[in-house]
C-alpha cells in the first residue's frame, strides 16, 4: 500500500513539473502552424488576433498584412514545412521564438513574441521577413573573425 502511494505521489510530482516546464505558450504556435498548413496563412494570421484581446482588429490592418504576405508567398512555390530557429525566454512570462517556414524557392522567418498575462499566454507580437539572409551572412562573418 505504501509502495503504491509512493508511486502515485512520484507520478504526480513528475506530471506537475513536466507541465510547468511546458507552460511556455508553445500551444499557441502549434495551433498557428496547424492552421497555416491546413487552412492557409490568412486563417493562421487571423488566429493571432484571437489570442490577444489588446490587438485591434478593426481598420483593415490585418487584411493589409495578409495581402502583403500573399504577394510575397505567391512567388515562393509550394509550402514544405517549418522548424524552430531560436527561442529566448525573458523571465517566466515573456518568450520570443523564431521559425523558418520553408517553401520551394526560399524560407521565410516568422517571429513570435509570447506574453503570459494574468490569465494565460497570448501572442503579443508577430513579424515575418524575407531579408534575413543578410543578417545571417553578417553573423557568419563575425563568427569567422572571432575565430582568428
Amino acid at each position: 500500500m505504501k509502495k503504491q502511494l509512493l508511486i502515485i505521489l512520484l507520478t504526480a510530482i513528475v506530471s506537475v513539473s513536466y507541465s510547468q516546464t511546458k507552460d511556455n505558450g508553445q500551444e499557441l504556435i502549434d495551433t498557428f502552424f496547424d492552421l497555416y498548413k491546413n487552412k492557409g496563412y490568412d486563417a493562421a494570421l487571423k488566429y493571432t488576433l484571437t489570442t490577444n484581446k489588446w490587438i485591434q482588429t478593426s481598420g483593415g490592418e490585418m487584411d493589409n498584412i495578409i495581402i502583403r504576405l500573399e504577394k510575397e508567398i505567391k512567388t515562393m512555390g509550394e509550402y514544405i514545412g517549418y522548424e524552430e530557429l531560436k527561442s529566448k525566454n525573458l523571465g517566466t512570462r515573456l518568450r520570443y521564438v523564431s521559425y523558418l517556414v520553408y517553401y520551394q524557392r526560399d524560407p521565410v522567418r516568422f517571429t513570435f513574441a509570447l506574453y503570459k498575462n494574468g490569465t494565460g499566454w497570448e501572442i503579443s507580437d508577430f513579424q515575418y521577413d524575407f531579408g534575413f539572409d543578410k543578417e545571417i551572412e553578417a553573423s557568419m562573418k563575425l563568427m569567422v573573425s572571432e575565430g582568428h
